[in-house]
């Protein structure tokens, strides 16, 4: 189980990176040079929740700005992933040492994959 729970927090923390470079390193990102630009582009997907790309024109379907907006663009697509996969170690958690210590082990482990990914995706 503990390996299913380290397995979780890798991905967590690459779905962390994936949005953090989406957000605030795009321009010089490897994900600036998918086709699919209205799905990766933070200043184009945006849009993809709305009715014709419209905020006033309302959502484009049920749900599109809420509960499912996780499939409208690539940031909140990853942003549902890591939310999934904390939820699922917090609901597979196995006790390794103490609680603190157990704690400083899972935040040292995503913060890591974390800063590896972040600087690999958000490089030219």
């Amino acid at each position: 189980m503990i390996w299913l729970v380290i397995l979780l927090l890798i991905i967590a923390g690459i779905s962390n990176a994936i949005m953090d470079t989406l957000q605030f390193r795009y321009k010089k990102s490897v994900f600036r040079k998918f086709k699919n630009q209205q799905w990766w582009n933070p200043s184009l997907s945006w849009r993809n929740k709305w009715k014709n790309g419209d905020h006033t024109q309302g959502e484009k379907y049920w749900g599109s700005s809420r509960w499912f907006v996780r499939f409208t663009d690539a940031w909140h697509f990853f942003q549902g992933i890591m939310y999934t996969c904390f939820f699922l170690v917090i609901v597979l958690y196995v006790k390794i040492f103490t609680p603190i210590i157990d704690f400083f082990l899972i935040y040292l482990l995503f913060t890591t994959i974390f800063q590896i990914f972040y600087k690999i995706l958000s490089t030219k």
